[in-house]
């Protein structure tokens, strides 16, 4: 799977969500189901769905990351024999009940998530789905703290890092932003993007999915070059380093797909007026649900995400002198973005504002 792909498709899709409150999407556990969907579909829903994700390739499942997709279809619906190719046997299963799809939701997401976004009807004759699980945990942990934000107290975590390469400020057409990585045990990473006071998260998230430098290096952070939401202090360290301060927040969501079905590929594909996928059946199908459900935790020890996508179809204080230090205090809307290393896949990105702290003692 492409990543520039599913970053188009993750910054497209958070430039459609209304306001500027926290949220959460996943470009990339769409992205195999509009593929599967092309590969099945006919004209014109096929070049629409293959122009947005033309790969049904999932990473591989490890113990921090697991991806799955699976197809349900109503018993008296008949299957061509070519869909083997696209979603194999082992993949499928007959549609009975809810409690079956919910099942597999918390199977596959670690109970991060617990139900199926969608809702079965008589009319109901298939459900795609994929789910994804982010489970990972940093290499260099963080202290937790109380802070008191809007007159509440709120968890608030921090660290010092000697590794000065996990900052870069990048200059984008959005503006100047900084972005600090996050790095975990495993391969995956969550790298936290800020931008000037009053941008935008469509501007601020669109320009971090779509990082194409190395940026400036702390060096030049430390000599004077100003970034946002980083300040250069004296710290109480022997060598310079990273002192970030970020909250710990918990974000979810729910999304409806066939909201902006032209971000996904599925205008002419939701089209019941005919049918668009004689590669599963020869009854006329067409998308008549496109939902997602996703959830983001950031804390002290590591970070977690979850995501379902479901597809159904119907008929029809001041430091004591010593070293200079980058001081990263995000008290203030930022992006997140968990990332495959390996791959540079977003897997998951985000907005944080102050309504997603995790308030103290809860």
């Amino acid at each position: 799977m492409d990543a520039h792909q599913v970053g188009r498709l993750t910054s497209r899709w958070i430039d459609t969500l209304p306001g500027d409150d926290s949220t959460v999407v996943s470009g990339y556990g769409v992205a195999p189901l509009i593929a599967m969907l092309g590969a099945l579909a006919n004209e014109p829903a096929r070049s629409e769905l293959l122009a947005v994700a033309d790969s049904t390739e999932l990473l591989p499942s490890t113990e921090e990351l697991r991806t799955a997709v699976a197809l349900w279809t109503n018993a008296e619906v008949p299957l061509e024999p070519g869909l083997d190719k696209v979603i194999p046997p082992e993949l499928r299963g007959v549609l009975s009940d809810r409690d079956a799809l919910d099942q597999w939701v918390n199977e596959q997401t670690g109970g991060l998530l617990q139900r199926m976004p969608v809702e079965l009807t008589p009319e109901t004759l298939l459900v795609l789905a994929s789910a994804l699980a982010v489970r990972t945990s940093w290499a260099l942990p963080f202290t937790e703290n109380e802070r008191f934000v809007d007159g509440r107290p709120v968890w608030w975590l921090s660290r010092a890092d000697p590794d000065l390469g996990t900052v870069r400020l990048h200059r984008t057409a959005a503006g100047p932003l900084t972005a600090i990585t996050v790095r975990g045990t495993g391969e995956v990473d969550v790298r936290l993007v800020v931008g000037e006071p009053g941008a935008s998260r469509s501007a601020v998230l669109g320009a971090g999915l779509a990082l194409a430098d190395s940026g400036a290096g702390a060096e030049e952070l430390l000599g004077g070059t100003a970034a946002p939401g980083v300040k250069v202090i004296e710290s109480m360290a022997p060598r310079p380093a990273v002192l970030l301060g970020v909250p710990y927040f918990e974000v979810d969501a729910e999304h409806d797909l066939l909201a902006t079905p032209e971000v996904f590929g599925l205008a002419a594909a939701s089209d019941p007026s005919r049918g668009h996928f004689p590669g599963v059946s020869p009854m006329p199908l067409a998308v008549s649900q496109a939902k997602q459900a996703v959830m983001a935790r950031f804390s002290a020890k590591g970070f977690e995400a979850a995501a379902v996508t479901a597809m159904p179809m119907a008929a029809g204080s001041a430091p004591m002198p010593g070293a200079k230090a980058l001081w990263i205090d995000l008290d203030r809307p930022f992006g997140f973005i968990a990332v495959h290393r390996p791959t540079g896949l977003p897997l998951v990105a985000g907005w944080t504002t102050s309504s997603a702290y995790k308030v103290a003692g809860r």
